[in-house]
């Protein structure tokens, strides 16, 4: 019995201790807060930035044909995406290079603030306590840190037919690096892209799109025959192939892709 007395008054002394500290640290708080010209400056330089939010540009894709993953390349699925979005990607790029410049500027009048001066005499208020407490609300106030450095990263995966990744490769790619793919991009007639190591990346891909999945739904449209001499499976080894080659513009969709037999592959070529 004494001993749940003895606790009980320990706890209650422990619980208005407590509260005694509390009510303090609000009465600190809120004379920082109505009075701290440090506290109002930043409040102030706040209002006078803004920064760009991080948009996720990564990219990735599931290959379920080891051959094609092997052969293209994280870089390849770059060049070949940047076809589409180069657009937006460069103008995230500015944005977040404006973070970088606009955030210097504002550490820069942020460290140009002191501390300790107020509109109000501190009266009783103790002044180490009240440097402690404007400095944590300060920093409570100023801007989180923004994005200042723009990274893409492309990550590719290699997965059996049903579905199932065994394997994987990613690589990350700078805003230097990725500008001055969009720059060689550029460098084009039409649909047809003067620099070699560009087009060749891009055929790679465009190749690369026609899954093992889309390729026996193409042998299964086309009644597992070719469709030049009509050959059937049993006889000869199948292929898919691009009606419109890839080196003509053509794409890996359903109504581009036909079952030729080996031969017949051969003999079209790179030809319409």
């Amino acid at each position: 019995m004494i001993f749940l007395i003895v606790f009980s008054v320990i706890l209650f002394i422990l619980l208005a201790i407590f509260i005694g500290l509390q009510i303090n640290k609000k009465r600190y708080e809120a004379f920082i807060a109505e009075n701290s010209l440090c506290l109002q400056s930043l409040k102030k330089i706040n209002s006078d930035f803004t920064f760009s939010p991080d948009i996720n540009y990564d990219q990735s894709y599931t290959y379920d044909n080891e051959n094609f993953y092997e052969t293209i390349s994280c870089k390849d699925f770059l060049i070949y995406q940047l076809q589409f979005q180069a657009g937006e990607i460069c103008s995230q790029i500015k944005k977040i290079s404006r973070n970088k410049t606009e955030y210097q500027r504002y550490i820069d009048q942020i460290n140009k603030l002191q501390l300790g001066n107020f509109s109000a005499p501190i009266g009783k208020l103790k002044h180490d306590k009240l440097l402690k407490t404007e400095k944590r609300l300060c920093r409570r106030a100023t801007l989180q840190t923004p994005t200042t450095q723009f990274i893409l990263t492309v990550k590719l995966y290699c997965s059996k037919i049903n579905g199932e990744i065994y394997a994987h490769k990613s690589e990350t790619f700078s805003s230097e690096i990725i500008l001055a793919l969009v720059k060689r991009l550029k460098n084009k007639i039409g649909n047809y892209y003067r620099d070699r190591e560009i087009w060749d990346a891009i055929c790679r891909v465009e190749r690369g799109k026609v899954s093992n999945r889309m390729r026996f739904s193409i042998y299964a449209r086309d009644g597992y025959r070719c469709r030049h001499c009509g050959i059937s499976q049993r006889y000869a080894a199948l292929e898919i192939d691009h009606i419109i080659p890839i080196t003509k513009g053509g794409k890996s969709t359903y109504d581009n892709l036909q079952t030729l037999c080996h031969k017949c592959n051969v003999e079209k070529g790179d030809r319409f």
